[in-house]
Formats: C-alpha cells, structure tokens, sequence
C-alpha cells in the first residue's frame, strides 16, 4: 500500500467519520436530555439534504445561505415536535413507536416532492486539490472544517452558557433540575431545536459532495447508533472519536475489503458492548 493510497484513505475516513458524529451528536443530545430513543435522526438528515437540493436547485438560493436556512428551519421544527413529543414523556415504548412513525412520515413526504431517484446540488467548491498525491477538494476540506466547529461549539455551549448546563442537569436527573428551577420545557425544546438543526446539517454538508436520495436516512439512522456506541452516549468528543472510528473502518473496509465492511462494523459494536459498554469516552 502506497503512502498516497493510505493518505487518500484516511482523508475519506475523516470525511466519513465527521458526518457520521454530526448526526450521532443529534441523537446523542436528544436521548441524553429527553431521555427519548429519537429514531428519526435519520430522516431528518435525509430532510436537510432535500431541503437544501430544493433550495439551492430548485428557487436559486446560494448553497451557504441555504444551509442557514436550513438550520433555521430544520431547528424551527424540531421546537415543534417537542411540543407533540411533551406528552409522551416517560412512555418509552409509545417514543420508539411514533418515532419511527414520524421517519416513516417524513420519508414518505420526501418521496412525493422529489421522488424516488436520486438528485444532485450542484457542487460550489469543488475545486481539485493535489497534495503529494493525494486528491482533494475544496468542498471536502470545508465540510471537515464545518463538522468540527459544530461538534466542538456545541460542547462548548453544554459546558458553558446557563442553557447547556441546564440540559445537562436535566440530562443528570430532571426532578432535581426542576427543583432548582430549571424549565424542563425549556430546554428539551432546545435540545430538540438543537438536535435537529444538527442533523439537517449533516445533510445538506452532505449533498453536493454525493447525491440526494430520499433513501438515505436509514443507513444513517444505524450509522448513528453505532457511532453512539463506539464514542459514548452523551459525549461530544466521544461521537467524533465514534464517527472518526467507524468512518476509517469503513474507508479502509470498502477499499481493501468490499461488501463484507457492514458485518466488520457490527462485530466491532458487538465487541464494544460486551467489553466496553459505555464507548470510548462515555461515562460509567
């Protein structure tokens, strides 16, 4: 293996393993703060990328304005299902059910706009880049750029604005937040703003480097959960670490290995389980 290869590798990888944190982030915040299995993390993935493709190619919207827009608006609903959620607390199983009814929901509107076959957001920076043999694009390069400065923000503002230190009581024990007066309301609706507006992101940093496939929330809704497990429920730097994982295992698996990469994956998160249930960086 030639040292360009390796290096292409690893650059895919990290591309890869960011996104995947980006979307495990969503599902981390709203399972650790609501405490909501929120299998719909990877529709609304799938919603920002279709968002940002009816944007961007359909009304002519610049691609950096159309992902704040899509930020704002993926963000927008999510404090909308918060409140449809609000009821359902502490009801696990009917969580998990309308959940996936909700992604259900959401894909099949997906399907009815821009339908079953896959489109592409024309690319603005994808301007080639040769470092020592390895090729790049700008494009690449900014969407890496972006992921970290999410991730990294967002851990910032858990560790210190009043906000996020209110969710993390919440996430600790929500009677004795509520005793101290923090508004539960409150922050779920953050956390749920949050959490979708992250996943909505994800998607349209996604689009105009692949393709927009209203297909596409599943595998990412499972990719998620495993880099859930590999980094860590409720860890910032831990869903990174997860995606990052998971990102070069892929990379390397479909380079070298072929289709046989999924079941690596898997019998990587079994073993996690077994020997280290709480992930790389995740709390006892």
């Amino acid at each position: 293996m030639t040292a360009q290869l390796l290096g292409q590798v690893l650059i895919n990888g990290a591309l890869l393993g960011l996104l995947y944190a980006l979307v495990a982030v969503g599902f981390s915040l709203i399972f650790g703060v609501c405490n909501i299995p929120f299998f719909t993390v990877g529709a609304l993935y799938m919603l920002g990328a279709v968002f940002g493709f009816y944007f961007v190619s359909q009304l002519g919207i610049p691609y950096v304005l159309a992902v704040i827009i899509v930020m704002l608006v993926m963000g927008a609903i999510g404090m909308g299902a918060e409140r449809f959620f609000r009821p359902l607390r502490g009801q696990l199983f009917a969580v998990v059910v309308v959940s996936l009814a909700l992604a259900m929901a959401i894909a099949n509107l997906a399907l009815n706009i821009v339908g079953e076959r896959p489109k592409v957001i024309p690319a603005v920076l994808h301007i080639p880049i040769n470092l020592f043999g390895i090729h790049l694009t700008v494009d690449r390069i900014v969407v890496v750029a972006a992921c970290v400065a999410v991730v990294l923000a967002l851990h910032f503002f858990n560790q210190r604005t009043k906000a996020g230190q209110g969710m993390r009581a919440i996430a600790q024990d929500a009677e004795v937040a509520a005793l101290q007066g923090i508004d539960i309301n409150r922050s779920q609706a953050i956390t749920f703003s949050l959490g979708f507006a992250i996943c909505g992101l994800a998607g349209i940093l996604i689009a105009p480097i692949y393709y927009v496939d209203v297909f596409m929330g599943t595998p990412a809704l499972m990719r998620a959960i495993i880099v859930v497990v590999l980094g860590g429920l409720g860890s910032f730097p831990g869903a990174i670490a997860g995606g990052l994982l998971l990102g070069f295992i892929q990379s390397f698996g479909y380079t070298f290995i072929g289709g046989i990469t999924h079941l690596i994956s898997f019998a990587i998160v079994i073993v996690f389980l077994i020997f280290r249930p709480r992930g790389l960086l995740g709390r006892e």
